[in-house]
């Protein structure tokens, strides 16, 4: 499966909260950073997939739901690079909505190996 169409079912399986599907689109030990400065916002820098993954489901289930979507898409090789939207709604007035740009690597295998966030 080419490097685009992988980066997208990983993006929909994480839209659809299918957080069993996602530790396989991953090779082990891959890379996932996230922007921002560590001193204030505690998950932003470098961290492994197997240490991010776990936290995604307290995360985002607190949403009555909750979507990510692909707004543009752009792959070369190995490479491939998403703007998406994330979109959280309730419980009661609660609501999320977060643009993300995100950097994919993929290796031979078609593995994600390094995963670059960008959130507003």
């Amino acid at each position: 499966m080419a490097a685009k169409a992988i980066v997208t079912s990983y993006i929909n399986c994480t839209g659809q909260c299918q957080w069993d599907q996602l530790p396989t689109y991953s090779a082990t030990n891959a890379n996932w950073w996230i922007n921002g400065n560590p001193a204030r916002i505690p998950q932003a820098g470098d961290g492994t997939v197997e240490d991010r993954l776990p936290n995604m489901p307290s995360l985002l289930n607190r949403f009555d739901t909750y979507s990510f979507n692909i707004r543009n898409i752009v792959a070369e090789h190995d490479r491939v690079v998403v703007e998406a939207m994330a979109t959280g709604y309730g419980p009661l007035d609660l609501v999320y909505v977060n643009n993300v740009t995100m950097s994919f690597v993929l290796d031979g295998d078609g593995k994600i190996t390094s995963q670059r966030k960008y959130p507003d």
